[in-house]
């Protein structure tokens, strides 16, 4: 099981906030002061796709899979609410050891490249 590597994981970051920028304009019909909805929309795109496909919009494009570390399985809707969650609070994302964040590490997760 190979990690996904830094560069993967942050462009797929990007892609999954540029798109909630998107929607969250598209929603409010403004370009100016639309953070905390484009925050709210991160969250259910990246936490709801992560259940659903086994990672967020992005990093399915970028091909990467979130799945159990245990199992190899992708994991459920829980473990994606409360990864995502600390996702969203920035700083557990940043804290790797071994190339998993905090987030991953408290819900026993590993992002690893698609086959």
């Amino acid at each position: 099981m190979a990690i996904a590597g830094y560069s993967r994981r942050l462009s797929a970051l990007i892609i999954d906030w540029l798109a909630a920028g998107l929607i969250a304009g598209l929603i409010t019909q403004k370009t100016l002061d639309q953070g905390w909805l484009q925050l709210a929309v991160f969250f259910a795109e990246v936490a709801l796709f992560t259940a659903l496909l086994g990672g967020s919009a992005g990093q399915v494009v970028v091909g990467i899979r979130i799945v159990d570390i245990d199992t190899h399985m992708k994991i459920g809707v829980l473990p994606s609410l409360i990864r995502t969650l600390l996702i969203c609070l920035v700083v557990p994302p940043l804290l790797t050891i071994h190339g998993r964040g905090l987030h991953d590490r408290a819900v026993r997760t590993v992002p690893t490249v698609r086959i």
